[in-house]
């Protein structure tokens, strides 16, 4: 029985060019697991012992890439509310622009924001600032992704704290396109095929 494959190694499947799109999916999903079980034993990291699944959590994927995650949360946390926002980022500017917001009308005390790329941290930090607006406390905002640059991870620190911010790695920066390099691509669209 060979054992399971490591965050890196799974990390490194997502950076292969020629991986199919089967293959990326599955790197993907196993990833997303361990992440998310990751993410959710943070939560405790000030309640040593305890090992419940929190019940007060909502999960917030930026659409489209994070919808491949959010999967693994809701196998661990159920019953968790998932609140789904739309971004898009200004190819000319690199400004991200709200266009879809579905949250509920009553938050959770924590939320997970989950987005598998944090290049410029543009619309991690702008989700961040809409939670606290509607209530929610810094130190409860967390964040899961698979792949940051630094300046994406220095930007979002400004709104959540630092400890709350859950990646697999942080690559050596940004281009002049603000994409992290070396990256892997689109995540979106290496998952969904298209």
């Amino acid at each position: 029985m060979s054992s399971p494959a490591t965050e890196q190694e799974l990390l490194s499947v997502l950076r292969d060019r020629e991986a199919s799109t089967a293959s990326f999916r599955k790197a993907s999903d196993r990833l997303a697991r361990l992440l998310s079980a990751k993410t959710l034993s943070m939560i405790h990291r000030d309640s040593p012992g305890v090992t419940t699944v929190p019940s007060d959590v909502m999960i917030v994927p930026v659409m489209r890439a994070a919808m491949a995650i959010v999967p693994a949360f809701v196998e661990l946390i159920p019953d968790a509310p998932v609140g789904i926002v739309g971004v898009e980022r200004d190819e000319e500017t690199s400004k991200p622009h709200l266009y879809y917001n579905k949250l509920p009308e009553v938050l959770p005390k924590r939320a997970i924001i989950v987005d598998p790329m944090l290049a410029t941290g543009g619309t991690a930090r702008l989700v961040a600032e809409m939670l606290v607006e509607m209530g929610c406390s810094q130190s409860d905002i967390y964040f899961m992704g698979v792949l940051a640059a630094p300046e994406g991870m220095n930007r979002i620190s400004e709104s959540i704290p630092r400890e709350n911010i859950v990646v697999t790695a942080v690559d050596q920066g940004l281009d002049d396109r603000n994409f992290i390099v070396p990256g892997l691509g689109d995540y979106g669209d290496r998952y969904y095929g298209t």
